[in-house]
């Protein structure tokens, strides 16, 4: 726990100090059709979490003057001239229960869940510091161009057509190589990698037929290809004291499609629907006369509910969950909080 502690906390001081921006392709494409001398003023940025390791180009200031090239001409096997700084040749180059399995579960669930929160913290607050949005720069500010070849170049923004934004792979910016303005940033953005974990209750079947509510999390972790669809992987615990002071561990592994077709303002509203397979551990139970037993099952599950989000900021949205489960033959339901990283 102390290194993976370590670890994150590195990570997190190495994210908030780095100084370079990614252009996101279909930016760059949008930027390559519009005015040359009106490129710069609302340009799409996303800081990077691991500094972009390409040279320092020369600075432009207020007073550059915007020199206009019609046409940039992409020659692929052409390297890079001076990697330590100027203008690139071209495109190109460079306690007193019954313990069991119930008891056991509850304590892997509880590590799991420290684990899984400590991640959660540290990737809230690396996506929710750094600058997702959009930022004014000088048309002649210097954009760092890497190849879906690999090779490396260096241009101004004025001077970026069609061929050359669709020749690139990564589009590279630094405020300190230029005029830089932060503007507003981007509404919530969900395309790409999600996680998320929410604590709550939900009731708890018991072998003998009782529903109580108890603790109740869930950890999911998948990928949204728009951004109102996603497919998440999704894992349940939960847990409580039978009558017989044994403990009652609940635990599902789950795929989840979620699907967000309402928004009013900063307010989203969705569904999530999805299957899996439910275990349940309970210590000792008596299911006839006197006799004690274990009342384990292991079954299928299918859920569903409502979703609701409200956004905190471009990669960041508090969310809750009104879910309703069929596991063990028994109809459950629980209702969580938390937080959602995109």
């Amino acid at each position: 726990m102390r290194a993976l502690a370590v670890v994150l906390a590195s990570s997190l001081v190495a994210g908030c100090g780095v100084n370079s921006y990614k252009i996101p392709s279909a930016e760059l494409t949008r930027l390559a059709h519009a005015p040359p001398a009106a490129r710069g003023e609302h340009v799409r940025v996303i800081q990077d979490i691991v500094s972009s390791d390409v040279p320092t180009a020369p600075p432009v200031s207020s007073e550059t003057e915007i020199v206009v090239v019609p046409q940039v001409n992409i020659s692929a096997g052409v390297r890079i001239r001076n990697r330590g700084g100027g203008w690139g040749g071209g495109v190109g180059g460079s306690g007193g229960k019954i313990g069991g399995a119930g008891g056991d579960g509850k304590a892997a669930a509880v590590a799991i869940l420290f684990v899984a929160a400590t991640a959660l913290i540290t990737a809230a607050a690396i996506e929710g510091s750094r600058f997702d949005g959009f930022a004014r720069l000088h048309p002649m500010h210097p954009v760092h161009l890497i190849g879906r070849d690999g090779n490396y170049t260096v241009m101004p923004l004025a001077w970026i057509d069609p061929r050359a934004a669709a020749w690139t792979e990564t589009a590279v910016v630094r405020p300190t190589e230029g005029p830089w303005l932060q503007l507003e940033r981007a509404p919530l953005s969900r395309t790409g990698l999600a996680y998320g974990m929410y604590g709550g209750l939900g009731s708890l079947t018991s072998a003998d037929g009782t529903l109580e509510m108890s603790p109740a999390w869930t950890v999911q972790l998948g990928y949204f290809p728009s951004q109102q669809f996603g497919i998440l992987a999704s894992v349940f615990f939960g847990w409580r004291d039978n009558r017989y002071n044994a403990t009652l561990f609940e635990t599902r592994t789950t795929g989840e499609l979620q699907f967000f077709p309402v928004q009013v303002g900063r307010l989203h509203g969705g569904l999530f629907g999805g299957a899996g397979i439910a275990y349940r551990f309970e210590d000792a139970i008596k299911l006839s006369g006197n006799e004690v037993v274990a009342g384990n099952d292991r079954g299928g599950a299918l859920l569903g509910g409502a979703i609701f989000q409200l956004d905190i900021n471009t990669r960041l949205a508090l969310t809750g969950r009104l879910g309703i489960t069929r596991a063990h033959g028994e109809q459950m339901h629980d209702a969580l909080i938390g937080l959602a990283v995109y």
